[in-house]
């Protein structure tokens, strides 16, 4: 089959439509077949990413995400994309289980971070994801300050994050001073994508959702629509 991008995605399901959908709207097509032809697993069932990596559990993750490439093993995928950001702690691991390359949202993140100009960010992420330091490491090894909230704020953003996932709500006030606070010194980071299914107006913010999708459209061999 003809499939050129495969998306792991359920982590969680409006997410995974919130990229799906902007990469519809950011590749540049007259007609439906000038889209990537995609394949998106909607794997709800992956354990909670936080969960095991706080429980030392990776295995639990891994165990069950390999049923995923066996799935997109047999198709001559052009790259994967895996729009949750904490799974990206386990981006070796993963990467060893697939043949097609599996695009780098944490490292194309900070990447692009980088090349605005920034010398320190501050990074909004999950429990898993903020606990896990891959965004220092890869922020360290780009000669980036990589920064995260205080404990206070850090519990508001998961509160946030799990409120998403569990009531679909997406505009919270709180959140936005959370970004306006941060920006006044250092790029923000939106390092979860239920962070980038969240309202918060034309603030300048580097969305790692929206990099992942804009790496997904280039390694497709698609023009990016602005």
């Amino acid at each position: 089959m003809d499939y050129e991008l495969g998306i792991i995605g359920g982590m969680g399901p409006l997410a995974t439509s919130v990229f799906f959908e902007y990469l519809v709207k950011h590749t540049r097509a007259h007609r439906d077949q000038d889209h990537i032809n995609s394949i998106v697993l909607n794997h709800t069932f992956l354990p909670d990413r936080s969960q095991v990596i706080k429980e030392g559990k990776e295995e639990v993750f891994l165990d069950r995400i390999k049923e995923d490439f066996d799935l997109l093993n047999g198709l001559d995928l052009k790259a994967i994309a895996i729009p949750c950001n904490t799974s990206h702690y386990f981006f070796d691991q993963v990467q060893a289980m697939s043949r097609a390359p599996i695009i780098n949202m944490v490292e194309e993140t900070l990447a692009y971070a980088k090349a605005l100009g920034a010398r320190q960010v501050t990074v909004l992420a999950s429990d898993g994801t903020a606990q896990s330091g891959i965004y220092k490491t890869y922020g360290q090894a780009l000669g980036l300050e990589v920064r995260m909230p205080e404990a206070r704020e850090q519990k508001l953003v998961m509160d946030r994050i799990y409120q998403v996932k569990e009531e679909g709500k997406t505009f919270f006030a709180d959140i936005n001073d959370l970004i306006d606070r941060y920006q006044v010194d250092s790029e923000v980071i939106l390092a979860c994508t239920e962070l980038s299914a969240m309202e918060i107006g034309n603030r300048p913010v580097i969305d790692a959702l929206k990099v992942l999708g804009n790496q997904a459209i280039k390694a497709c061999g698609r023009e990016i629509v602005e």
